[in-house]
């Protein structure tokens, strides 16, 4: 069996620690995150006088019996000039080219994961002159049934040679926030294709946030089910598996200084509905606990549409519908609709950058207050019938308008028989009057609540309106 420094530690195992070091996630070219205390720790000998200098402060401590150290820099304002992190213990220890701006955490599964030499103008977006101002952490694709200390990764300067196999929606939104912001931008990349929301989040966080029952048990299954076998007897996909994602990917970062997160995943749990949603809330706060950020912004992916083999044509849009709900009831998160981003033929679509360019202007306007709330989608907010005429009303409209100047797309009525009907809708002052010939007394209306819908109703930024149904929820 392998075991790290901690574990042996933990067992009462008795090591000649060396002197001091540092966990990978400080390297050089790395960025550390700005306005904020910068907390730095790593080992040596246990009783070691241990300080840190950066720009001009010098942090001191000791390391304690285990050989564990931890000291915290004071916020540090934002500079494109590479400094040196400096560490002396026994030995000194230092970090160069480091930079202060914004760290953003990229994480999912494979569509975060699907690297920019894959998509859509790879090549131009590679060759372009490399930006010294991004730097890149990839996390390599590891498991672990306990927390693990470390990772095998490095910070590396943002070029054509480091570009290709890094996430494509990762780069392009940092691409954007670091020319609309103008300072540093580190980009970390812990993505896994295939991945299971539950192996990215902590097993207390489901406790933590009081998840029903239903949920509680089928993690609490999952997890007996790991801890019952023995590696080979374990799934070959082991990022389907709860926790190991986090413990080998995410716990060796932290408690790493970032600015926020962007969550693109689901595929492996889309047919879940609104439990999705609880599992999002246990997800946000593993991360904010761990990364010592309980206000972490998180913006959400919504899945593009795709064929999802034979299954129900609602499935998809009630998973839309939990993602949803999780931003809207976290003052800390926000989501972009992605009806308009999907490929019928393939669950990776390969242009990525409309997609980035949504996700990076929610950021922008959500996180730094750049921008308008035309980066938000417009949402449902209420409806009444008007005799034969359905009226519904929405959250930051934002001039409604139809893309293609055509009738509104994509909508079914229906009556008190509960039965949906093709129906037509026009957008007059923000609002949208469907009505369908054969329903005369309208009392529920979906709009792109299908797995394949693209629907042509967007505000004047372009931003599709999330998908709705004025009834769900009330099925049994």
């Amino acid at each position: 069996m392998k075991y790290n420094w901690l574990s042996l530690l933990a067992a009462g195992t008795m090591l000649p620690l060396a002197a001091v070091e540092l966990p990978s996630i400080f390297t050089d070219n790395m960025v550390l995150q700005r306005d904020r205390a910068v907390p730095v720790w790593g080992t040596g000998r246990a009783g070691e006088a241990v300080s840190v200098q950066f720009a001009g402060q010098t942090v001191s401590t000791t390391a304690g019996k285990d050989g564990r150290w931890q000291v915290k820099l004071a916020p540090l304002a934002a500079s494109s000039d590479g400094a040196t992190l400096t560490v002396k213990g026994d030995n000194t220890l230092t970090r160069s080219n480091v930079l202060v701006g914004d760290v953003w955490l990229c994480a999912g599964q494979s569509n975060m994961q699907y690297g920019l030499q894959s998509i859509t103008g790879s090549r131009k977006l590679i060759e372009a002159f490399p930006n010294p101002d991004i730097r890149l952490f990839q996390v390599p694709n590891v498991w672990s049934r306990t927390p693990q200390a470390d990772v095998k990764a490095q910070w590396n300067l943002c070029s054509p040679q480091t570009l290709p196999r890094f996430s494509a929606v990762g780069y392009l939104v940092g691409r954007d926030l670091q020319s609309k912001l103008n300072v540093p931008i580190g980009l970390i990349n812990i993505s896994w294709g295939g991945c299971r929301i539950e192996s990215m989040t902590a097993p207390e966080s489901f406790a933590a946030v009081s998840v029903t029952q239903g949920v509680a048990d089928e993690v609490a299954k999952q997890i007996a089910d790991l801890k019952s076998k023995k590696d080979a007897d374990l799934r070959k996909d082991k990022q389907r598996l709860p926790n190991v994602l986090f413990n080998a990917m995410v716990h060796p970062l932290t408690p790493f200084a970032v600015r926020g997160m962007l969550w693109y995943q689901g595929e492996d749990n889309h047919s879940e509905g609104m439990r999705y949603a609880e599992k999002l809330r246990a997800l946000a706060h593993t991360w904010r606990t761990y990364f010592a950020n309980p206000d972490m912004p998180i913006f959400i992916v919504q899945l593009p549409p795709w064929q999802y083999g034979r299954e129900k044509s609602t499935l998809i849009p009630n998973f839309w519908a939990a993602q949803q709900h999780f931003a809207e009831h976290d003052s800390n998160a926000g989501f972009i609709t992605t009806t308009d981003c999907g490929d019928p033929k393939d669950i990776h679509p390969r242009d990525k950058m409309p997609l980035a360019r949504r996700l990076a202007n929610l950021v922008l306007y959500k996180a730094y207050g750049i921008g308008s709330d035309a980066a938000l989608a417009p949402t449902f907010r209420s409806a009444r019938a008007e005799g034969s005429t359905f009226v519904v009303e929405f959250n930051q409209p934002n001039d409604l308008r139809t893309r293609d100047n055509e009738p509104v797309s994509h909508l079914m009525l229906a009556g008190e028989d509960g039965l949906f009907h093709p129906a037509t809708g026009v957008v007059r002052n923000n609002k949208l009057f469907v009505t369908s010939p054969e329903v005369s007394a309208p009392v529920r209306l979906r709009f792109g609540w299908d797995k394949l819908a693209n629907p042509n109703l967007v505000n004047r930024a372009g931003v599709p309106v999330a998908p709705f149904d004025t009834g769900f929820g009330t099925d049994k």
